[in-house]
């Protein structure tokens, strides 16, 4: 099973193309969407991080208010260091179980979207990385600053923990631009697509993607 991260700094038009691949039949894990799921009302991080941060970042419905929470960690590091200790771990449990579903269910390829995956150094996790990129600062900025409760100040706050666009690109398997039309985007996620299941399994001269990592971290977890 090919193990395929995709990232992209924010703005890029990352979830456009979570949506092609879906779309396509590709199971693909959203880490934002698990925190989300983590944060909702009974949630595995709404304790956690409700004893870290103080019962102010609990809304009355029982969820973590991510604004709150954004307010009190956005450039402090020590703060956001103690959020990732309590979050990476539930998403990582999740992560194996989404793993484990689509090796049961012998899927040949899935997509493990990770915003920070350069960040955090998750691509040692994946067997390639498709960075979505516009190419285009200032694209990214309007795209951004249009997002409803977005300021320059949280943007500018959010970017610079992230790696530079021009980074990612050039240490990218695969760049998929989005600085296009959505129709050429799309084109190009389906080619993209297609070439990997028609070349990606690893067992012949000319692979695309070579299908190894979710054999090792097995092999690894098992050890412990």
């Amino acid at each position: 099973m090919i193990l395929l991260g995709l990232t992209g700094s924010i703005g890029m038009g990352k979830s456009t193309v979570s949506l092609v691949l879906t779309a396509m039949g590709v199971p693909v894990l959203d880490s934002d969407a698990v925190v989300h799921r983590l944060y909702a009302s009974g949630g595995a991080a709404v304790c956690p991080v409700a004893d870290a941060f103080g019962s102010g970042v609990v809304t009355p419905e029982g969820s973590i208010s991510r604004p709150a929470l954004s307010a009190l960690v956005l450039g402090d590091d020590g703060a956001m260091a103690r959020l990732e200790a309590i979050v990476h771990p539930l998403v990582d449990a999740a992560r194996w179980e989404f793993l484990a579903r689509a090796e049961a269910a012998s899927q040949p390829l899935v997509v493990l979207d990770v915003p920070l995956l350069y960040e955090k150094g998750y691509e040692r996790t994946v067997d390639a990385v498709v960075v979505v990129s516009t190419g285009d600062a200032a694209m990214q900025r309007r795209r951004v600053l249009a997002r409803p409760g977005m300021t320059a100040e949280k943007f500018d706050a959010i970017v610079a923990r992230q790696v530079p666009d021009e980074d990612k690109r050039t240490r990218a398997d695969f760049v998929v631009e989005t600085g296009c039309t959505a129709e050429e985007t799309e084109a190009a996620v389906k080619a993209l697509v297609n070439r990997i299941r028609a070349h990606g399994d690893g067992g012949g001269e000319g692979g695309v993607v070579e299908a190894k990592v979710y054999d090792r971290m097995k092999g690894e977890l098992s050890q412990q």
